[in-house]
């Protein structure tokens, strides 16, 4: 039943919004949306800054959000900030010419055919399925599917094997995949020592300290997508990691956490850790941080490409990899793995630089990584193309 409503909404939506198709075509307006517009970073942000460099005063960028106030320093970059889900906000979205997203969100918009669409994603690797291999395949979820499929012209991957996936499970054809990586990625591969310092002065780190990020994934309530995350005890002890970061790699550590932006209902944090869930773009705390406690996050991917250490760590591993499922088993991703805090020390005291080095190296060319490190100029260079010619 859920489904059917679902369906319903957007098709209601598509058809209420129809006389917005009625304004013309603005071909220098682009619309940059992160995260269904809960904040301005990721991908959408490293174009946005692109363009107002590289081509200023030559785009109209629009930015959705669901906190304008929030945002409205972002006008003083020549960004046009917009509430999400507005009256303006829909007449901006059918009215560009460009309309890059990194988690859908456009398919009940009556998009036009002249418009053109990108999605960057926001996921490298191959790691958590989704679409038909996660959910039941009924003809009314593949409907839903394509109303999102058939209107996308560049869908951005990270690796051969999540253009294959993701392609089937997605309903999208393999030849709208563009395999040269996330522009979020180009800092991992092209790291700049002034940004990460500046990071981490905004953070309140001290010179000497270092920092050491856990970015666990969302949890369903009842395993179910379609309901609202919630936090859980995710059951890793701060302290002890970071007495383990000392003894194994010296200097004092610093614990973060940077819990999913769709969890609600967030327990307390337990310990003296420092909560990096508000900061706005999660590519500057990877750059800031030296290494990473993860579970199931494919922000794993993203800081594996920094060479630094990530182990995996996870309380309920065996349940969320049969209720979740990956496309690629965990037992060969490169991470030391462990279900509990006993494990996860001796893995940080145990940690071997020349092995762990070898196995991402491995698991990279596995799935057949495809980061370029210059994702970002081209998909910008995509945009002036589409709308100038």
């Amino acid at each position: 039943m859920d489904a059917w409503i679902r369906f319903a909404k957007k098709n209601a939506m598509r058809f209420l919004m129809l006389p917005l198709r009625l304004f013309p075509i603005k071909k220098n307006r682009v619309v940059l949306m992160n995260a269904l517009a809960q904040t301005y970073g990721d991908s959408p942000k490293c174009v946005a800054e692109f363009l107002l460099a590289q081509y200023p005063d030559q785009f109209e960028i629009i930015i959705p959000v669901a906190d304008v106030q929030k945002y409205a320093h972002l006008a003083e970059k020549g960004l046009t900030v917009v509430k999400y889900n507005s009256l303006k906000y829909f007449y901006y979205a059918l009215t560009c010419q460009v309309f890059l997203t990194n988690s859908g969100g456009f398919s009940y918009l009556p998009m036009g055919k002249k418009q053109y669409i990108i999605n960057t994603w926001h996921g490298g690797g191959a790691y958590k399925k989704c679409g038909l291999d996660m959910y039941e395949d009924t003809p009314l979820f593949r409907k839903d599917l394509h109303l999102a499929a058939d209107k996308t012209d560049v869908f951005l991957s990270t690796c051969e094997r999540f253009t294959e996936v993701i392609s089937d499970s997605m309903l999208t054809p393999r030849e709208v995949f563009w395999n040269i990586g996330m522009p979020r990625n180009d800092a991992m591969l092209h790291p700049d020592p002034v940004r990460r310092q500046a990071i981490r002065e905004k953070l309140g780190l001290k010179d000497g300290e270092k920092l050491v990020l856990f970015p666990p994934t969302y949890r369903k309530p009842n395993d179910n997508y379609f309901k609202e995350s919630i936090a859980i005890s995710y059951g890793v002890d701060p302290q002890r990691v970071c007495r383990a970061f000392e003894t194994r790699f010296g200097g004092v550590w610093k614990f973060a956490y940077r819990l999913h932006p769709c969890v609600t209902n967030r327990e307390g944090l337990p310990g003296d850790v420092l909560d990096l869930t508000e900061y706005p773009d999660m590519q500057d705390l990877l750059l800031a941080a030296d290494a990473m406690v993860n579970d199931f996050s494919s922000s794993m991917w993203d800081f594996m490409l920094t060479g630094r250490p990530i182990f995996q760590f996870a309380t309920d591993l065996e349940h969320y990899i049969k209720t979740t499922q990956v496309y690629t088993p965990v037992e060969q991703w490169p991470f030391p793995r462990s279900t509990d805090n006993d494990e996860l020390e001796q893995c940080i005291l145990n940690f071997n630089e020349e092995d762990y080095a070898l196995a991402c190296r491995r698991h990279y060319e596995a799935l057949g990584g495809c980061e370029t490190g210059e994702a970002t100029k081209l998909v910008c260079q995509r945009i002036r193309e589409v709308c100038f010619g």
